[in-house]
This record gives structure tokens, C-alpha cells and sequence, in this order.
């Protein structure tokens, strides 16, 4: 081989090589691109996870608010009024055992009348 034929293979080499070089840089550029496009696309998610965490603070704080505000006191008035439930059931029940305590006397009464009017007759 002569020193123009490796000459001219080596050029041909080289420009194959250039070529080789154009694609891979078209390729990395579109690389870019894509990168380019993706990171964009985090940043727009990284956005919608702040409004989300936000939202959800927000919720959870008027969630907790209406929980001081609307529940703990239906909380203490079912409370309140249960209490006055049982005293009124107390009061009913007490009523109730002296009537019948009455209508056992009454009953205990009403026997001995009868004894007493039977043998007077």
C-alpha cells in the first residue's frame, strides 16, 4: 500500500468518523431536548405537589377547626343533656318506688279492712 492509499484511507476514516460525530451531536441535542422538556415537566409536578401539600394543610386546619369549634361542643352539649337525663330518670324512678311503695300499703290496708269487717260481721 502506498502512503497516498493510506492517505486516502485514513481521510475517508476521518470524514466517516465526521460524520459519525454529526449524528451523535444530533443525537445528544435531541438528548438536551428531552432533558430540557423533562425537567420542565418536574418543575410544573414539584408545582402541583406545593398546591397539594397546601391544600391539604388547609383542609387539615379547617378540618381541626371545625372540630374545636362544631363537635366538641355538640360533644359537651349531648353531655350536658345526658346528665340532665339521668337526673330526671332518677327523680321519675324515686316517684315511681314510693307509688308502688303506696300501693303495697294501700294493698296491705284494704286486706286488713276486709279482715276487720269480716269478723265484725
Amino acid at each position: 500500500m502506498t502512503d497516498r492509499q493510506i492517505l486516502e484511507a485514513v481521510l475517508t476514516e476521518v470524514r466517516g468518523l465526521g460524520t459519525r460525530m454529526d449524528k451523535f451531536e444530533s443525537r445528544m441535542d435531541g438528548f438536551e431536548s428531552q432533558m430540557d422538556k423533562f425537567k420542565s415537566r418536574m418543575d410544573r409536578m414539584e408545582e402541583r405537589q406545593k398546591r397539594f401539600e397546601e391544600e391539604t394543610r388547609n383542609n387539615f386546619a379547617d378540618i381541626k377547626l371545625h372540630l374545636e369549634n362544631i363537635t366538641d361542643r355538640n360533644i359537651s352539649i349531648l353531655a350536658e343533656n345526658h346528665l340532665n337525663l339521668i337526673n330526671k330518670m332518677d327523680v321519675s324512678a324515686t316517684w315511681m318506688n314510693r307509688i308502688m311503695i303506696n300501693e303495697v300499703k294501700m294493698n296491705a290496708l284494704t286486706d286488713q279492712v276486709a279482715r276487720l269487717q269480716a269478723k265484725s260481721s
